[in-house]
């Protein structure tokens, strides 16, 4: 039998059996994923919190682990220093650190006896330097250890053949004075020469300070905080009565389940859900594994958070949306019911309309008006929405063309090629736009820096010969050109090539400087460090009362610290160090680096400028001394020929002469043939040779002559034959030594006025020679 049914009972059949299956089916699934989803985000946040935490605590050991590497470092150069304060200078790094770290229980240093005992050639054998505390004093002790062997089972044989830093399990120690047992671990560093072991470095300090942390991990109701070493024993939790107990022991059905243990011990983080044997409470517990630094010693922090806390909120969204469904249901159908009775008579005007908009005819005026309360009139607001959309589609090209980017628009539908692809083109337009801005801030960094250069270009050429207004010249100037607040420029003092070290040469606005030191080592501190390794060090970080920076405001501490070296040839001719309250960007530090080379040549320049004018000074002063020498010995020569003619009455006094000028000057007497009859003391002592060596020898020998020389040397003896004076400048080669005079020669007359000898008296000017070459380089 066929049922006849209305149109409008059948759609209102339809719907609401439809409707029905597709709202049960509907929360049904929901519920579950809801459920699903929550407790995964949930989850989520739990491993987020966990490894947050854990990156706070990694923090902190990472910090202790770098100042055991410091220690080690300093000492990296230990070959440098005599065996004897080799020992020494460990004391004192030791005791530096243990002073300025009061919360460190003990700092040691254990070094391998044959790198500080040069009579020591075995393989083991130590040298334990320890300062701790008792009873709120600094102990020092120390005593050689393992003469006859290592042991190869114990911690420092570890550290000696793997030569990896590392931080050792928990474990408690009671010390002298005290009768309150301490959670502590030791965080060590060994000092390694090439692939030799020569030491280890360290110090131990107590792990309650992260119980405090572990106290402030809440996230959730009921959670569970907790803190592993690599071994699994529980260094903090938040009862603090399991704190140094074993994971295993409070844990053993979950730990033999899941390997705990196992995967902590190798570094791996890792989640499960298991219900606590004990409470009966099913946890969701995250495990965050975080190494420390270079050490094989990775630790984790554990979290654990009732699943029922983690669904609390999902469970009451799902009861909620039950209800809210079966209302929808009952309202949807009520409804159905009314929409029905309207469904036919807005359709003809509707396709009228869409006819239309299929033909392009866009008219905003020509909506529809149905007010049915049904389909229908979703039908009439689709199409007017169409049209609207359609018309702003249409006014969206015409601002696009007219280059209004910022004009709104959203698409019709996901489908709306038209608006995807206006908006394509505007996002196209819009991404040309930002690269053009980003080209022109490029260009505007590109042109400071040029403008820069030539800027300090200008100040470097302008400043060269006085090394204090340049320095000024050079740190003022670049703090004012980067936004900087202070700044201050160290120049390498090389002058004795035993002691360098680096000198503050100028300073812009400094109030306030960390041990406000004039001169740094190489190596010390942040401003030796860079000169040392010759590399930029940028901190946001700055070191407590390392600089502090004195403004209308007040007393603060700069954001930014900037330590750059002034490097060329790979050789760092000093450091410009800048603070800011502002980020200093990377392309400030760039052009800091490049001017820097400019910098470091001129500084260069400069040194070479002053030293050349003081050799200059000191050139002049030997010529003129020179000079002054020259025309006393021309004096001198006068005076001896008028001696010579009054020999008989003055001998007393030409003796006397002649001694002096046997003691000033290089005295032979040639016969007239060339032949050396005799040659002062002075002469001798300056040669190394002995009188009977030289006595007739010809005046050529060993003479290097020019090729003027030898062509007038017949000339030269036979003015000497006839009376004349002559003066030469001469080089005599003499034991694989080249030396050169300035030689006076005057013959020697008897009664009748005959030349009987010739005297020859010679200064040597060998340094000034070579001291005039090295300047005129």
């Amino acid at each position: 039998m066929k049922i006849r049914m209305k149109i409008r009972s059948k759609m209102l059949l339809s719907v609401v059996i439809i409707a029905s299956m597709v709202f049960l089916s509907s929360i049904g699934y929901l519920t579950n994923k809801l459920k699903s989803i929550s407790l995964k985000e949930s989850s989520s946040l739990a491993d987020a919190i966990a490894a947050k935490n854990a990156n706070l605590i990694k923090s902190s050991l990472t910090a202790e682990m770098g100042m055991a590497r410091t220690m080690a470092n300093s000492l990296a150069d230990f070959r440098e220093h005599p065996d004897a304060k080799r020992v020494e200078y460990t004391k004192q790094i030791l005791k530096n650190v243990a002073t300025q770290n009061p919360d460190f229980l003990s700092v040691w240093c254990i070094w391998e006896l044959n790198s500080v005992d040069a009579n020591w050639n075995k393989p083991y054998g130590r040298l334990s330097l320890t300062y701790f505390r008792e009873n709120g004093k600094l102990i020092f002790t120390s005593g050689r250890e393992r003469l006859d062997g290592d042991l190869l089972t114990g911690s420092y044989y570890y550290l000696k053949t793997h030569k990896k830093e590392a931080v050792f399990d928990p474990y408690r120690y009671t010390y002298k004075g005290s009768n309150i047992t301490i959670l502590e671990t030791s965080v060590c560093v060994p000092l390694v020469e090439g692939e030799r072991f020569a030491g280890v470095f360290g110090f131990d300090f107590s792990l309650s300070h992260h119980q405090v942390l572990i106290d402030k991990i809440k996230p959730f109701e009921g959670s569970i905080a907790m803190l592993l070493s690599q071994n699994a024993s529980i260094v903090a939790h938040s009862n603090e009565k399991l704190i140094g107990l074993s994971f295993d022991s409070i844990y053993p059905k979950e730990n033999k389940i899941f390997e705990v243990a196992k995967n902590i011990n190798s570094g791996k983080s890792f989640s499960a859900t298991f219900i606590d044997s004990k409470t009966n409470i099913e946890y969701y517990a995250t495990f965050a594994s975080f190494a420390i630094e270079k050490s094989e010693n990775p630790w984790t922090l554990a979290l654990f958070v009732p699943t029922k806390v983690l669904m609390k909120e999902a469970n009451a969204v799902s009861k909620t949306s039950f209800v809210v469904i079966l209302v929808g249901l009952f309202v949807l159908i009520i409804v159905i019911w009314v929409i029905a009775f309207s469904i036919t008579n807005p359709l003809v005007r509707t396709t009228q309309i869409l006819g239309k908009l299929a033909q392009g005819n866009i008219d905003t005026n020509s909506k529809l008006n149905v007010k049915s309360g049904d389909e229908i009139e979703d039908i009439a607001n689709s199409v007017n929405t169409l049209i609207d959309g359609l018309a702003k589609t249409v006014n969206f090209a015409n601002e696009i063309g007219k280059g209004n980017l910022n004009v709104s628009y959203t698409k019709l539908s996901d489908r709306d090629l038209l608006g995807e692809s206006l908006l394509n083109m505007r996002k196209s337009i819009e991404q040309a736009k930002i690269q053009e801005d980003k080209r022109k801030v490029d260009d505007e960094k590109m042109n400071w820096a040029t403008l820069g250069i030539a800027k300090f270009a200008e100040i470097l050429r302008q400043n060269t010969d006085d090394m204090n207004e340049f320095s000024y010249q050079i740190i003022s100037n670049l703090v004012k050109y980067v936004d900087a607040n202070v700044g201050g420029l160290f120049l390498i003092n090389n002058d004795a090539k035993s002691d360098i070290f680096f000198e503050l040469a100028s300073c812009y606005a400094y109030t306030r400087r960390k041990y406000l030191q004039k001169r740094i080592n190489l190596g010390e501190g942040l401003v030796g460090r860079c000169a040392k390794e010759g590399e930029t060090i940028y901190l946001t970080d700055i070191p407590k009362d390392y600089i502090h920076i004195v403004s209308g405001l007040g007393d603060e501490k700069p954001s930014s610290l900037l330590i750059v070296p002034l490097k060329l040839n790979d050789e760092v001719y000093g450091v410009i160090e800048i603070a800011s309250f502002e980020v200093i960007e990377k392309y400030i530090i760039d052009f800091i680096e490049k001017i820097g080379e400019s910098i470091a040549a001129t500084v260069s320049n400069v040194k070479i400028n002053i030293r050349t004018v003081k050799l200059l000074e000191e050139s002049k002063v030997k010529s003129e001394e020179l000079a002054s020498q020259e025309e006393e010995m021309r004096q001198n020569m006068e005076e001896l020929q008028a001696t010579q003619e009054e020999s008989e009455r003055k001998s007393i006094e030409a003796e006397s002469l002649v001694n002096a000028l046997n003691a000033s000057s290089y005295v032979i007497e040639y016969d007239i043939n060339g032949r050396v009859i005799s040659v002062n003391d002075a002469y001798l002592d300056l040669t190394g040779q002995k009188a009977k060596e030289i006595i007739g020898t010809h005046h050529s020998d060993n003479l290097l002559m020019t090729e003027k020389q030898k062509h007038n040397y017949q000339n030269f003896w036979r003015d000497l034959k006839n009376g004349a004076i002559r003066k030469e400048t001469n080089k005599v080669t003499l034991s694989d030594k080249t030396y050169t005079f300035i030689e006076t020669y005057s013959p020697i007359f008897n009664e009748n006025h005959e030349v009987t000898k010739i005297l020859k008296i010679a200064h040597d000017i060998t340094d000034f020679i070579a001291d005039k070459r090295e300047i005129e380089k």
